[in-house]
């Protein structure tokens, strides 16, 4: 089990792929990026898309973000 944040940097920081874009910029902003708890969806979904939106992420990135957030809620489902 794991949180979004984690799945990200450990599934998509070294790609050159939008999904990458999203976790460089995760991780370099990890002392603020919202960290839910694993398995806990209900609420941070829009937490973090809110933190998102707030930090002026540009339409590309919150749609990177909504598929990668069902890619997340998909592998921790299993």
């Amino acid at each position: 089990m794991m949180t979004f944040y984690t799945f990200m940097i450990r599934n998509h920081l070294n790609e050159d792929t939008p999904a990458g874009d999203l976790a460089q910029d995760m991780y370099q902003d990890i002392e603020t990026f919202p960290k839910n708890r694993p398995c806990k969806f209900d609420g941070w979904h829009r937490l973090i898309r809110s933190y998102l939106e707030q930090e002026n992420a540009c339409r590309q990135c919150l749609e990177t973000f909504e598929t990668c957030w069902k890619e997340y809620v998909e592998c921790e489902k299993k």
